[in-house]
């Protein structure tokens, strides 16, 4: 019994100290669990707080790649609108709307986050648009923005729509469907002839949308893209339903701008009250980027983060002790594992994304092909060119979908003998609705253990591409006919004063062939005189442009020297330098020969003239001198034969001759003063009631004598004209004194005078005597002709109204007659208005 106590004793020692031992276990245990849990909660809250710091630093970052570029796409857009507005074909006074179409269409097709481009003028009418069916269409410009200054650029407000004709004015506007909308810039510019226009480019808003989709789409972002009031203008993804709202109530706007620019903050956001707040307001443009994620999320993401580490700190509490380092070993490098294949599928995922996005905004269709040419795959532009489901496509072969014509350049293309790598050919194609269309194609071969197993490759559209130069090669053949066929001897030269082309006429008109003379300066194929004015005028217009025309002796063909004109134009490229100089032979030979002709003739008829007046004065000085004396023995019989009747009849029949003698030579006399230099005026600014009135009294016996009425109507206003009072009283006195001749007794002569609507002093002298045949209105006027109606001894010498009008128009006046409907004819005298100047002599010429 003692043998057994003593072992119960040790077995309790050895179980209490098993227990103690135990409990020490436990608690060590605890402890170390505890002291674990507590190392772990301290390393997870300041992961936490760390991870809390990179996702605002990665928001931060994520809103200015996006503010970046959402800025560089507005500006790019602008610097475009400059470019364009510089452009001759968008400036010219001349260019068409189609011109500008073409210029529109090569800048969009380098802008592809663009819309659309058009030019429209300040009524709102579309002049030109890339987009089909926008020309001379009317648009509402308020709805784009504020009116545009000249040479300045802004943007507008977000716009629903497609296109302009989504604010067209006359017509209903073309609704899109929801979320599809536009961002207009204008700018404003004036063309060459001084009419204002816009250059208006549409932002696509997707194309902002698709890059922050690529930007975001590893990450748990969202992002937000409006203006400086808050209107969303993009988004990508989440906030799409966002489009076109205002979202200025957040503090992105409330609490931070305008004073601060960029920030970030956990607190409301476009998406929720608890977010992650990433923003940045572009510098330069009305933009404002906002990048967000959820704080639920990011929670979430860093416990999945985290697990690691708090499966560690698990495995160190239960395993404990000795096992505890090995558990927490294992543990890191089964969740680094994990984590690697993690990041490897989600690189494979994202890369998968990355070419599905790209695949569908890609402008271009794309295809893959068999080795024989059978379509595998085409992406969804095939419907947009057929108009036929993609599925249509899978089977058929390449080569037979194209048009006949181009069949053979593309059966080069997938030529699986070929070792080309990437094959390029053009080919047209026409499909179902008759629509053409040709498309350059690029094949790239396929290769597995180096034999060519299909064909990857894209077809652009170049259609309006190939309209072009078949337009352009067309206008080239008929420009080039135009030259041919010009009957005109035209060369152009280049900027060094080297034939580039000549016509068929001036090979005639020079003797030398083209062949001889293209190439060759111009030094080398004309005469030194004729190259020298060549030389001068084209270095005046390669220098300032423009025109020039100048006359100089050219030695024709046949060597003889010509008189000939030379039409000369710069010739400016694209850019507006000038390049060379058109040159138009005009042969004027024939011209200056007949010119020469008749200035000899004029001379030697003037020289005639004066001879004829020169002997004419000669006479008339002759003639008087004998008879002044035959008149003064006729007076001196008249006295002494007063008793012998019959003596004195003769004596006054001699008297009555004389005189009508003198009357012709007197008038003879005036017409050799009026042709000749000795017959001048003293022009005055004159009333011509004064110089009239005086000639009527002077007139009042001889109308007595014929028993007739004067009747003198004149303007109670004054007849203000320049003219020579006694040369002007000469006319009156003539015109008056055949009135009186011609009027039968009783009759009454009407003497008018009055300003017409044109300010000209006009005055008509209206008899009632048998008038003048309408075939003789005007010669009558003519020297020695008298009107047949007064051949019977009434009339006088012929030269009355020849010296009125000679008169009349060394005046500037001009004298006419016309016959009165009832009887007798009028003689209308017109003066011109005068400006009031000083008396002086006047030549006539």
């Amino acid at each position: 019994m003692a043998d057994k106590r003593p072992r119960a004793s040790l077995l309790l020692r050895v179980q209490a100290w098993v227990s103690n031992a135990s409990h020490l276990v436990l608690v060590t245990g605890g402890l170390s669990a505890l002291g674990t849990l507590m190392a772990v909660s301290a390393l997870a809250v300041n992961d936490f707080r760390g991870a809390n710091t990179n996702d605002h630093s990665h928001a931060a970052m994520l809103a200015r790649i996006l503010e970046d570029q959402a800025t560089r796409t507005v500006e790019t857009t602008e610097l475009a609108l400059e470019a364009l507005a510089t452009s001759p074909a968008l400036v010219s006074a001349t260019t068409e709307p189609h011109r500008m179409e073409e210029a529109l269409g090569q800048a969009l097709a380098g802008l592809s986050f663009l819309r659309g481009l058009a030019v429209v003028d300040a009524g709102g009418r579309v002049i030109a648009s890339t987009q089909a069916g926008d020309a001379e269409m009317f648009v509402d410009l308020s709805l784009l923005g504020p009116k545009v200054v000249e040479g300045q650029s802004l943007m507008g407000a977000l716009t629903p729509g497609r296109g302009l004709q989504a604010i067209r004015l006359r017509e209903a506007p073309v609704k899109a469907p929801a979320g599809v909308s536009f961002v207009p810039v204008l700018y404003g510019y004036k063309t060459e002839a001084g009419h204002g226009l816009a250059l208006v480019a549409l932002i696509n808003t997707d194309s902002l949308a698709n890059f922050q989709h690529l930007t975001l789409e590893a990450d748990s972002f969202d992002s937000v893209v409006t203006s400086y009031d808050g209107l969303v203008l993009a988004t990508s993804g989440a906030a799409a339903h966002l489009v076109g709202k205002r979202v200025d109530q957040i503090p992105v706007f409330t609490r931070f701008l305008p004073r601060q620019e960029y920030a970030t903050y956990t607190g409301a956001g476009v998406l929720g009250d608890r977010q992650i707040i990433g923003f940045r307001a572009s510098s330069t443009k009305p933009l404002v980027v906002i990048v967000e994620e959820s704080r639920r999320h990011a929670l979430q993401r860093w416990l999945a983060d985290a697990g690691g580490l708090l499966g560690i700190g698990a495995a160190l509490i239960l395993m404990v002790l000795g096992l505890t380092f090995a558990v927490w070993r294992g543990v890191r490098t089964r969740a680094s594992a994990r984590l690697a294949v993690d990041a490897a599928h989600t690189r494979i995922a994202q890369n998968e994304r990355e070419l599905s996005v790209l695949m569908r905004s890609v402008q271009e269709l794309i295809f893959r092909t068999d080795a024989e040419g059978a379509i595998t795959y085409v992406n969804a532009h095939w419907t947009a060119f057929t108009g036929d489901g993609v599925d249509s496509a899978i089977g058929k072969k390449l080569q037979e979908i194209v048009d006949p014509q181009s069949r053979k350049d593309v059966l080069k293309a997938l030529d699986v003998r070929s070792s080309e790598g990437v094959r390029v050919c053009q080919a047209l194609a026409r499909f179902k609705d008759g629509k053409e269309m040709m498309f350059q194609l690029a094949a790239v071969p396929l290769l597995v253990h180096g034999r060519i197993v299909g064909f990857a490759g894209s077809a652009v559209d170049v259609t309006e591409r190939w309209v072009a130069q078949q337009q352009l090669q067309a206008q080239i053949a008929f420009q080039d006919l135009l030259l041919e066929t010009n009957p005109l001897p035209i060369s152009v030269t280049d900027a060094q004063d080297r034939f580039v082309r000549v016509n068929k006429a001036w090979e005639e008109y020079k003797g030398k062939s083209r062949d001889t003379v293209l190439g060759q300066e111009l030094a080398r194929c004309v005469p030194p005189d004729e190259a020298k004015v060549h030389e001068s005028a084209n270095t005046q217009l390669l220098r300032w442009g423009g025109r020039a025309m100048v006359e100089v002796k050219v030695r024709h063909g046949d060597g003889s020297r010509r008189d000939t004109r030379l039409a000369k134009a710069a010739i400016a490229d694209e850019h507006g330098r000038v390049t060379g100089v058109l040159s138009i032979l005009m042969d004027v030979s024939e011209f200056r020969e007949a010119e020469r002709a008749t200035q000899e003739a004029r001379d030697a008829a003037e020289e005639a003239s004066r001879s004829k007046s020169e002997f004419v004065a000669n006479m008339s000085h002759e003639l008087r001198t004998p008879l002044q004396s035959i008149l003064g023995f006729a007076e001196l019989g008249m006295l002494r034969g007063r008793a012998q009747p019959k003596l004195a009849g003769m004596f006054e029949d001699i008297h009555l001759a004389g005189k009508r003698m003198l009357t012709l030579v007197n008038d003879l006399l005036e017409v050799s003063k009026l042709e000749s230099t000795v017959g001048t005026f003293h022009m005055e600014r004159i009333d011509l009631r004064g110089v009239v009135r005086p000639v009527i009294r002077e007139l009042e016996p001889l109308l007595e004598r014929s028993h007739l009425m004067m009747d003198v109507r004149m303007s109670d206003t004054p007849l203000v004209a320049k003219a020579d009072p006694l040369r002007f009283q000469q006319v009156i006195r003539n015109v008056v004194a055949n009135a009186i001749k011609f009027s039968p007794p009783g009759s009454t002569i009407t003497l008018e005078g009055f300003m017409d609507a044109k300010g000209q002093a006009h005055l008509v002298v209206q008899d009632e005597g048998p008038g003048i045949p309408e075939t003789e209105l005007e010669s009558i006027f003519e020297a020695f002709v008298q009107s047949s109606k007064t051949k019977d001894g009434s009339g006088g010498t012929g030269l009355g109204l020849a010296i009125c009008r000679t008169i009349v128009e060394a005046m500037g006046g001009h004298i006419f007659a016309k016959n009165v409907p009832a009887s007798g004819a009028a003689f209308h005298i017109v003066l011109p208005p005068r400006g009031q100047a000083e008396t002086m002599p006047a030549p006539l010429e």
